[in-house]
């Protein structure tokens, strides 16, 4: 998670009054969100307004404000991504999926959740991963997808299993615990269940709270009702039962309240079934969730018709009709708001990859020389120290080469600069053929200087490049009466080669380089000379 320790005492704290009041008191944390939100656009802080959207997003979904949730949504992905707070995204994406589920859109959520997903993998937020994996879970779950919905279960319980110091630990274990169990008696698959009860009850019911034991009664209630333990399966709707009242969390449980209901009609338990749909249905209008109200009313349409209710059964049937107009409407919307979000992240995403592409070649423009269009001085001295301090820790040899054209002053002097310019262009041409086909990195000194870098070449292998070199300069026949080598272009090299040692730094192989060319120049020109540390040469050729 990203640090504010460097803005002032007044912003620290408006960060931390968010934090206090976030999902606790909505009207402050909008208040403190706004001011961050105006102390980040006056400044252009991407980092103030990431944060600041991502949990003014999160106020209006506790507020069930679908159009401000989306929209600030939209404006918390992007600054979050402009400011890399990845976990905060893969949050947003996590909340965007549970909007879509219980508005009935699974695909939409599905992918959204994958979204989240691939953050999670890609930065490794292992925490934020294993609960999106949880509602990737009861997605699968609910489309009837059991051995799909356990793969995802089962990688955020082994997650979980190792984060005993947690907080939410003993919770998230057991909501986990219950999601499989529905998965394996969804499918028949009775062996092994109670073994997880077991497990549930001497490792994690004490520590649960309320609202963790209420969904494990449903699970066992679920399990015992289906493997016709009609016994087990009462004394527990009884629990059940003494449990329902008004204060009930609902959002957190609404599924396992839905099968509840829908296992208590396929029991004959009608005051019970009752009990529990009296009890969510002003929760459900009080949330305004049309799928909700559809799931619920459909529980009663199946109790009028299979108690022959008709007169019931056709009132509800008729209001089941004006909720899916009304959750035909909602859906076409939802949709609207999601190709809307993803329309606008990715016509950002675009232009961000604009200003990161033109950014690249601005740099590498910083960084190659113009003329010849090899790197410049300042990219060879990166360069030179990376493979330098690789080649110490490997312990393998160092070899630097630096060389120049043969009396080009000459050259300029009487050819002129144009004529001086492409014949720089011409060498650094062959330089560029000889360090793409034996793997050296090469770049312009300053004026007809330039320098070449191998990294674990042998002495024997610099002569041959070197010699190479030298004969494809030769081959490129450019007239050079003015030369007192030859009369055509030719450059003369020094190379030192060795094995770094802890006190030695790139200075002194260039060092020793430019003393071998200064050797080889003494000498004649149009030649190599190679050497070490201890300036012991070959003999220039």
């Amino acid at each position: 998670m990203i640090e504010f320790k460097e803005y002032n005492e007044i912003i620290q704290q408006w960060l931390q009054g968010v934090l206090d009041s976030y999902r606790k008191d909505a009207e402050l944390t909008l208040k403190y969100c706004n001011k961050l939100i105006e102390y980040g656009m006056h400044n252009n802080d991407v980092k103030i307004l990431g944060y600041a959207y991502y949990h003014l997003s999160g106020t209006y979904y506790c507020l069930n404000d679908g159009d401000k949730f989306f929209d600030t949504t939209y404006k918390a992905l992007e600054y979050l991504e402009l400011s890399k707070q990845w976990e905060y995204i893969a949050r947003c994406y996590n909340v965007i999926g549970i909007i879509a589920v219980n508005r009935g859109n699974l695909p939409v959520a599905y992918d959204y959740f994958l979204n989240g997903l691939v953050y999670c993998n890609k930065y490794n937020l292992a925490m934020d991963e294993s609960i999106i994996n949880i509602n990737c879970g009861c997605l699968n779950i609910q489309a009837g997808r059991y051995a799909e919905a356990l793969i995802y279960l089962e990688k955020s319980l082994s997650f979980w299993r190792n984060q005993k110091d947690q907080p939410m630990y003993n919770s998230t274990i057991m909501c986990i615990y219950e999601n499989v169990i529905t998965c394996y008696v969804m499918q028949g698959k009775y062996d092994g269940v109670e073994e997880i009860f077991d497990r549930i009850m001497n490792e994690h019911w004490d520590k649960g709270d309320h609202l963790d034991k209420i969904g494990v009664l449903i699970s066992k209630a679920f399990f015992y009702h289906k493997s016709g333990q009609c016994k087990k399966c009462d004394e527990c709707i009884a629990r059940i039962d003494g449990e329902v009242s008004e204060n009930i969390a609902f959002m957190d449980m609404v599924d396992d309240y839905f099968l509840y209901a829908k296992m208590l009609l396929e029991c004959d338990k009608e005051s019970e079934f009752w009990h529990i749909l009296d009890t969510l249905d002003p929760m459900i209008r009080n949330f305004n969730i049309t799928n909700m109200q559809l799931k619920a009313i459909s529980l009663k349409i199946r109790f009028y018709k299979k108690h022959n209710k008709n007169a019931e059964y056709l009132q509800a049937a008729g209001l089941y009709y004006e909720i899916s107009v009304k959750m035909e409407k909602e859906s076409k919307e939802m949709m609207n708001n999601v190709l809307n979000l993803r329309n606008r992240l990715e016509r950002a995403n675009r232009e961000r990859k604009a200003v990161e592409m033109e950014n690249l070649i601005l740099a590498e423009k910083s960084e190659t020389d113009s003329l010849t269009g090899l790197a410049n001085r300042g990219k060879l001295n990166i360069y030179a120290d990376r493979i330098f301090n690789r080649a110490y820790e490997q312990k393998q040899r160092f070899a630097i080469e630096i060389l120049d054209v043969d009396y080009f002053k000459e050259y300029n002097d009487n050819y002129g600069h144009q004529a001086g310019d492409q014949c720089l262009i011409s060498v650094a041409e062959c330089i560029s053929d000889i360090t793409e086909k034996y793997g050296g990195f090469c770049a312009r000194y300053g004026g007809d200087e330039f320098v070449i870098i191998y990294e674990n070449v042998s002495m024997e292998n610099l002569e041959l490049y070197a010699k190479e070199l030298k004969e494809k300069v030769m081959n490129l026949n450019i007239p050079h009466k003015y030369s007192k080598a030859l009369p055509i272009v030719t450059i003369s090299q020094g190379v030192c080669c060795d094995v770094p040692e802890k006190n030695n730094k790139v200075w002194d192989f260039l060092h020793i380089a430019d003393e071998m060319l200064y050797r080889m120049k003494k000498r004649s020109r149009n030649g190599y000379c190679v050497g070490n540390l201890s300036e012991v040469s070959v003999e220039a050729k």
